[in-house]
């Protein structure tokens, strides 16, 4: 049995979602310098060593293996997105009551990398600790984190 046969056996065949797909996709066009690291440090920590046995590609349990690699990997990729997107799902509806308190909120003077981590350490907190007061928390966060502008000193 050689590659080919293995690949285009109708057994061998998976289906990848749509989500997986976009995922893949979006690391390649946004990604590649992230990508390229990865790869290098796969090398180094390794992978060498495991393309070296590619000149065994004729053994069938080898070519097993690395189908089932594949679909481990493909596996991992979904799982992780979904358990990325869940989570991020979760904190938005965490974030939806203190939406009021976010909306005072002065761009001009309070950056949005600021507010964003803020919330983020907030609602950890109030995770933490749910009787505690979400916009309290809040506020307190922005201000530990906010710098004042030469334009505020004046």
């Amino acid at each position: 049995m050689n590659y080919q046969e293995i690949f285009s056996d109708d057994k061998a065949q998976f289906a990848l979602s749509y989500e997986l797909l976009a995922l893949l996709r979006w690391l390649v066009d946004n990604n590649s310098d992230a990508l390229k690291k990865l790869i290098d440090h796969s090398v180094s920590a390794g992978l060498h060593e495991e393309l070296k046995k590619i000149e065994r590609a004729d053994d069938p349990e080898f070519l097993h293996d690395i189908q089932h690699g594949i679909t481990d990997f493909l596996t991992v990729m979904e799982t992780l997105l979904i358990e990325v997107v869940s989570e991020r799902i979760r904190k938005k509806k965490q974030y939806k009551h203190l939406i009021p308190a976010l909306e005072k909120i002065d761009s001009t003077i309070c950056d949005s990398a600021t507010v964003n981590f803020s919330l983020e350490k907030a609602t950890s907190k109030f995770e933490k600790n749910p009787k505690a007061n979400p916009k309290e928390l809040l506020f307190k966060e922005l201000l530990r984190r906010w710098k004042s502008s030469d334009k505020m000193k004046n």
